[in-house]
């Protein structure tokens, strides 16, 4: 993966995991307006976070593999 392919990647996971966080999100709207309320997030910021943090380590792991893969075909 190239810098510029791991730095759009990083960027839409974090905006995927915060989306879910973001009260004027589109699928926040939609789910509020469904149930009539307000200001409706799917997940905490704090749970969009945990989430994010995970996402972006399994990120990092899976491009070491891919590294040490290449590495290792050499």
């Amino acid at each position: 993966m190239t810098q510029n392919e791991i730095i759009k990647t990083v960027l839409d996971i974090a905006h995927g995991n915060m989306r879910y966080a973001d009260p004027f999100d589109r699928i926040n709207l939609e789910k509020g307006a469904k149930l009539g309320v307000r200001g409706f997030t799917t997940q905490s910021a704090e749970e969009a976070l945990a989430d994010l943090i995970c996402d972006l380590q399994d990120l990092e792991h899976e491009l070491c593999l891919n590294g040490a893969m290449e590495g290792a075909s050499l």
